[in-house]
């Protein structure tokens, strides 16, 4: 059996496998299958991907002991909130000196007001001018941390004022494009995050990936892309083959988990392969797509269900959702 155009595990009883070595790490794996005979011929391929954290998973530490906890558990690559940092520039500027004292690479930034319009956690300040404005003091801040690095922003839309979705869109189609130039100058990246629509006129207006791919194709910045959250789009029709099409337009890519059940809460989220989303499939689509960035575990909650995630120990929920996305990667690899 062919898949992606290559044979299937579970066809592999009729062919000669010289060699099958898998090496799991505390932070990530090589899964490489050497010198696999199919008619003849023999063909190879190594995968390693980045595993990293966002600081929203580990809600309740605070930024240094996101820091020392990752570090401790092999953790490599870290999403910034940076409403962990202080206010003040001078002591935030020493913060983020920590994060490669600690051997952290930032895979990505969540600015403290990321959305031009408000949203939830930040419902202040309203006019979207003025967000704009904040937004590009948060460049300023990680742009001087990390020359040159190329760093993505997330980036989200916030609620459309007053339901006036012709002024929403409008008002994204003119200033996008700014932040986008604004980023550009300093050799940085903005990467949009469509959310799922359980969350439209709560936190946003695009809440769909091919609304998402509009925006981007308006904005019309090479690097002005996408943040793909799997929990935002799973539920889409024929979502793996639009995933397979995006190429170089995908920044970056949040992981987690749809509840069983269905959410309890707009922030109820559960770890990789827990749930009912069909990781293995997106993660597969993800890499056929040639994105070879950070695969981010990115979970909310609220401290009110019974079983939080942000209530239970930080470090066992980091090593479960880390085994979880390499099950779910080694699935995508066994019939890959």
């Amino acid at each position: 059996m062919l898949r992606n155009g290559l044979p299937c595990a579970a066809s592999f009883s009729a062919r000669t496998i010289t060699h099958l070595v898998i090496f799991r790490q505390s932070l990530s794996f090589v899964a490489v299958f050497h010198c696999i005979h199919f008619n003849c011929h023999a063909f190879s391929f190594t995968v390693n991907p980045t595993f990293s954290v966002s600081q929203f998973t580990t809600w309740h530490q605070t930024f240094e002991e996101d820091l020392a906890l990752y570090a401790k558990l092999g953790i490599t690559g870290i999403e910034i909130c940076e409403r962990k940092l202080s206010t003040d520039r001078e002591k935030a500027h020493e913060q983020l000196k920590q994060v490669k004292e600690h051997g952290l690479t930032v895979t990505s930034v969540q600015p403290r007001c990321h959305a031009l319009f408000p949203d939830s956690m930040s419902p202040h300040p309203e006019p979207p001018e003025e967000r704009f404005k904040r937004y590009c003091q948060s460049i300023d801040l990680f742009a001087t941390a990390f020359p040159e690095q190329n760093i993505p922003f997330v980036a989200i839309s916030g609620n459309a004022p007053n339901f006036d979705f012709r002024l929403a869109h409008a008002t994204a189609r003119r200033l996008y494009p700014q932040l986008a130039d604004y980023a550009a100058d300093h050799g940085v990246r903005i990467m949009y995050e469509p959310l799922n629509p359980i969350l439209m006129n709560a936190d946003t207006f695009i809440c769909s990936l091919d609304g998402a791919l509009d925006l981007i194709k308006e904005v019309s910045r090479l690097n002005f892309g996408l943040m793909l959250d799997v929990w935002h789009v799973w539920h889409e029709p024929r979502i793996a083959e639009k995933i397979e099409t995006l190429k170089e337009l995908i920044f970056g890519v949040h992981i987690c988990d749809w509840p069983q059940r269905g959410p309890r809460h707009v922030g109820d989220r559960v770890l990789p392969g827990d749930g009912v989303i069909d990781l293995p499939r997106l993660y597969g689509a993800i890499d056929a797509s040639g994105y070879k960035g950070a695969y981010c575990l990115e979970i909310f909650s609220i401290d009110e269900l019974p079983d939080s995630l942000w209530q239970q120990d930080p470090s066992d929920v980091l090593q479960r959702g880390r085994d979880g996305f390499i099950r779910g990667w080694e699935t995508y690899l066994a019939c890959s």
